[in-house]
């Protein structure tokens, strides 16, 4: 059977499937509408056991389609069904090969058996630091963060460091400010700033992300955007300046954020990326160290994979 793809979709039921699948946010109606603010056309298509948002990207006359953490399938045969499917839809579009990072409960070799290849690089982290949120109360997550981090949080007051969460895209300014600041100590190579203008106009504005500000005696010193389901808090960007490191802004912010989501009966905070295992040379190493300093554990994903039309 063939399967019909729309541009267009029921986004609450869209939404409500995808994460009582445990699919990801950038299978979400809110990824999607961000990558139409992009100006990248987007379709859904879905079957009994899968659904998928692909993005259409187009470079001149070349084509593909990519989904992101996607498809989303139960099992080994909502895997082939949404395969079959995106090969009909990459002829329909004229792609030349679909690149993808199936969510599904089966090993790499079952992909290897649909046609699929690793990519060469992933595209989306394949490797993640989370916190489990749910049971847990308030006093139990902090006593699990490092006595470094508790103390810096119990005791921020103490220092002028207050902590804001909003909805304002306005906003965006001041976390552009601490990524540019971020980038000019570190190097590290940012997007442009319509980029996250765009992110935090879309999604602060459909309720599926909260911008955080941490201010010392009233001014800015970091801040932080994270995507929010239902289900799980997902820590996107985040920049604090260098010449307040020894306020530790970071600290504090990142922990106000998972009390937070915990507060707000979310079940997982996603630290979205970390460095494996003792791999100090990684370049996420030192970054990783930090996100782990706040418990929690390790979840892998299958990673990027493409299969050519």
């Amino acid at each position: 059977m063939t399967t019909i793809w729309h541009q267009r979709i029921d986004e609450v039921l869209w939404d409500e499937r995808v994460f009582k699948r445990d699919g990801h946010f950038l299978q979400s109606s809110h990824w999607a509408a961000f990558q139409r603010a992009n100006g990248r056309e987007v379709r859904f298509g879905e079957g009994g056991d899968w659904q998928c948002m692909t993005v259409v990207e187009r470079a001149g006359d070349a084509c593909r389609l990519y989904c992101p953490y996607g498809p989303v399938a139960d099992d080994r045969a909502g895997l082939a069904a949404a395969t079959e499917a995106l090969r009909d839809l990459g002829r329909e579009v004229g792609a030349g090969f679909i690149r993808a990072e199936p969510w599904v409960p089966v090993e790499r070799e079952v992909l290897a058996g649909h046609g699929y290849e690793p990519a060469r690089r992933s595209m989306q982290p394949d490797l993640t630091w989370v916190r489990d949120l749910a049971g847990r109360t308030r006093e139990q997550l902090i006593g699990e963060f490092s006595a470094n981090n508790r103390n810096r949080f119990r005791n921020a007051h103490k220092k002028n460091l207050t902590v804001t969460a909003g909805r304002d895209p306005g906003d965006v300014e001041i976390l552009l400010g601490m990524l540019h600041d971020v980038a000019d100590n570190t190097g590290i190579r940012q997007h442009a700033d319509d980029y996250y203008r765009r992110q935090a106009a879309t999604l602060l504005s459909r309720d599926a992300a909260t911008l955080y500000v941490v201010r010392h005696e009233g001014d800015p010193v970091g801040a932080a955007l994270v995507y929010d389901s239902p289900t799980t808090r997902y820590y996107a960007h985040s920049g604090t300046l260098a010449a307040a490191r020894r306020l530790h802004p970071g600290a504090v912010l990142l922990a106000t954020m998972i009390l937070d989501a915990r507060d707000g009966g979310q079940d997982l905070f996603d630290f979205v990326g970390a460095a494996p295992a003792g791999d100090p040379d990684h370049p996420w190493a030192g970054f990783t160290q930090f996100k782990q300093s706040f418990g929690g554990r390790y979840r892998k994903y299958l990673g990027t994979w493409e299969f050519r039309l």
